[in-house]
């Protein structure tokens, strides 16, 4: 009797309008998958093993951590270039076209038409790590990232990505930054713990996503979610000083579980919030007994 042949595990995930995917090709002889085309932009990073691809007439070897981005509505066909001898894997994101036009006429500072990339291939380990981790953020959910966090980075990401491969250029000086980010910041302070999204941040401060990202990272010195992160830490440090349980103090400073509130308050702090909250208390009896002794 025929042995199955080994199964290709698939997981997608849609994020608001980004959908992301996971490839993991068992060993075998080679994928070929037939010809087809998307609407959006198509990123493909794979991870460990050679991939292959037709695309624009021609066959092309994809070594490993090598970042492919398709065009949208281009017909292509990936095809292993050869057996693999132990698993393969990949990650993949879809971007709307519509929204990549969007974030390039934020950086032209002018309608600049959809995005074209001459190159299907990229090699540049700065731009390859950027995008592990937008989507690492992106596929983390509201558990294990912030909203803001996986707008930033996925942003952060793009920007850098028509910069540096579509010949996107910026087209207008920065404005002033102190009124839109002193915004930014006020609204970050008084919504600490809700799931502010960027575009929250953009429609107050009266600028472009991209525009109030660069302002506030260059006048603060850290990106709008590191910095909604560090007030969460505080407003929870806060409410750990008052006696509040760990779980109540995390829960409310905008951190969606144990873990998570654990893992960043160690971060910032130095130590877990239940060991912060214990040895406060300590210190509290050692002053109350000493405020009592005759």
């Amino acid at each position: 009797m025929t042995s199955p042949p080994p199964r290709t595990d698939v997981t997608g995930l849609l994020r608001r309008d980004v959908l992301l995917e996971w490839y993991r090709y068992p060993p075998g002889p080679p994928v070929a998958i037939p010809r087809h085309t998307h609407d959006g932009y198509q990123l493909n990073l794979n991870l460990d093993l050679p991939g292959g691809i037709r695309y624009r007439g021609e066959y092309h070897v994809v070594p490993p951590r090598r970042l492919t981005v398709v065009m949208p509505g281009e017909a292509h066909t990936p095809v292993d270039p050869d057996h693999r001898d132990r698993d393969s894997e990949h990650l993949v994101l879809y971007l709307a076209p519509d929204a990549v036009a969007a974030t390039a006429a934020e950086i032209a500072g002018r309608p600049a038409g959809l995005p074209f990339f001459r190159d299907l291939t990229i090699a540049d380990a700065h731009t390859v790590a950027r995008f592990a981790r937008a989507h690492a953020a992106l596929a983390g959910g509201p558990g294990t990232a912030s909203v803001l966090n996986q707008d930033v980075r996925l942003l952060g990401f793009v920007a850098g990505l028509l910069h540096r491969h579509a010949r996107v250029r910026s087209g207008r000086p920065l404005p002033p930054a102190h009124r839109a980010v002193r915004q930014a910041r006020d609204y970050l302070h008084e919504h600490h713990a809700a799931p502010v999204a960027l575009a929250d941040l953009a429609r107050v401060s009266e600028l472009s996503p991209y525009h109030l990202t660069r302002l506030f990272t260059a006048d603060v010195g850290m990106p709008p979610h590191a910095y909604q992160l560090q007030l969460r830490v505080d407003h929870a440090k806060r409410l750990l000083l008052a006696g509040r349980p760990v779980s109540d103090a995390g829960h409310e400073a905008g951190f969606f579980d144990l873990s998570h509130f654990t893992r960043h308050f160690k971060r910032f702090v130095g130590v877990p919030p239940g060991r912060y909250a214990r040895e406060a208390a300590e210190r509290k009896n050692v002053h109350s007994r000493a405020a009592g002794a005759p």
